[in-house]
């Protein structure tokens, strides 16, 4: 079993690994949060990666992208749905929807990958906002970890979902959730300043 085990564990090459994505949340007043993810591009011939706008959250202008093999920062875009989705193999894209397009300084060739690193900053003001005296952030969560740091100087009042909750190397109260399920999960946190 320890071989089986042993076996497993060394199957996924880094690259292969989309399964975590980070969020800092900023400032109640702002409604912003930043977001950091990373996946990998194998489809041969893919000239460009897509991040798409979760509807009614705004993505600030100065989103990066980088190619984490080589180092170098992607050429950042916004484009609307329609434009991703003749590039695009999985589920189509509402045609109206945003997302930011990050160009590939070359196409990604047979049997090859890139890694890419998404950084952005999302505007919310629907999900994330005070009510009362307490910050109140609500988002479904999709990928397997989520990690979500509160502003600092913010103690956390509850949480809806199973959270291991710790401190960063900041001293911020950060939760990772575990999404062991085929899909999202719907977290809503709520925190008031110490």
């Amino acid at each position: 079993m320890k071989l089986l085990l042993l076996v497993l564990a060394f199957q996924f090459h880094r690259a292969e690994q989309d399964r975590e994505i980070r969020y800092w949340l900023l400032t109640p007043e702002s409604h912003q949060f930043r977001i950091s993810h990373d996946f990998t591009v194998a489809k041969p011939g893919q000239k460009a990666v897509y991040s798409f706008v979760r509807k009614g959250s705004d993505v600030a202008p100065d989103s990066k992208m980088f190619n984490l093999d080589t180092g170098e920062p992607l050429f950042t875009h916004m484009i609307k749905g329609k434009e991703v989705n003749p590039n695009w193999d999985r589920v189509p894209a509402d045609p109206e929807s945003l997302a930011v397009q990050g160009d590939l300084s070359r196409a990604v060739g047979e049997g090859q990958s890139t890694r890419v690193r998404v950084e952005e900053t999302y505007t919310d003001p629907v999900g994330y906002a005070m009510k009362g005296n307490e910050l109140v952030w609500t988002r479904t969560l999709g990928r397997p970890l989520n990690f979500v740091t509160l502003p600092a100087g913010w103690m956390l009042t509850s949480v809806n979902i199973p959270a291991v909750i710790s401190l960063d190397a900041e001293g911020r109260i950060m939760m990772r959730f575990t999404n062991i399920r085929n899909d999202e999960i719907a977290v809503t946190i709520k925190a008031r300043k110490r």
